[in-house]
């Protein structure tokens, strides 16, 4: 009589980001599930897929084109600068930027300049953004991230015509 090995069930949770429109990333999600059972070698291994689900209104809308921001419907004002800054972080999310690089990218400057300016702003920006400040994450002794795509949308706002 042939042994049965002893089975156990463990529940491993791995956790991946992928940056790509909706339909890229579900068809992305699945090819990676599907590698993942060839690669164990059980059929009956179990790969779920949870997708986040983006809030069908974001946190936060940036209107490029008018140069406008809202939060949570409610405009907030900023300077050029701090618009544009907080236009950059949004545009190039889950990216740490170093504050040299946001200071010539932003401000356009290559020649030495204190880099706490950049701190002066963001805390200015998020100061004025209230509870939506902290989508915009310190990566400290580097720079700034913005974490959360899905709470960001950023909208060209102009009309044709």
């Amino acid at each position: 009589m042939k042994a049965v090995p002893d089975v156990t069930t463990v529940d491993v949770t791995v956790v991946i980001r992928l940056s790509a429109p909706t339909a890229q990333v579900v068809d992305t999600a699945a090819q990676l599930a599907e590698a993942l059972r060839s690669a164990l070698d059980l059929p009956e291994v179990d790969v779920v897929v949870d997708l986040p689900v983006p809030r069908s209104e974001p946190e936060l809308r940036i209107l490029a084109d008018s140069r406008r921001v809202l939060h949570r419907g409610v405009n907030v004002e900023l300077t050029r600068l701090e618009f544009d800054l907080l236009h950059h972080l949004c545009t190039h999310p889950r990216q740490v930027h170093r504050r040299t690089a946001l200071m010539n990218s932003v401000w356009g400057s290559n020649s030495f300049v204190d880099t706490r300016t950049v701190d002066v702003h963001v805390r200015r920006i998020r100061r004025k953004l209230g509870d939506a400040a902290s989508l915009i994450t310190t990566v400290r002794g580097v720079g700034y991230r913005m974490d959360n795509p899905f709470a960001v949308s950023v909208e060209h706002d102009a009309l044709a015509g």
